[in-house]
């Protein structure tokens, strides 16, 4: 919650949110949920590959809620 009010109030919808230090990506996730676009990088390669499970199981999530609520 804290990480989307502050993309909230710093960015609107169709920005572009940039995480030069991603982690599991958090900020990631709380952009994309705001309709923002999002970079993010991290040193860490298991870091990188949690970050992208994460995101990527949230955008099939929100694939399947949209195609529920079309039906």
């Amino acid at each position: 919650r804290i990480l989307q009010r502050i993309i909230e109030l710093a960015s609107n919808e169709g920005d572009v949110v940039l995480d030069p230090f991603m982690g599991v990506g958090s900020t990631g996730e709380a952009a994309l949920s705001l309709k923002r676009r999002f970079i993010g990088f991290d040193i860490d390669p298991e870091y990188v590959t949690a970050a992208r499970a994460r995101i990527r199981k949230f955008a099939k999530d929100r694939k399947k809620e949209a195609m529920q609520k079309a039906a």
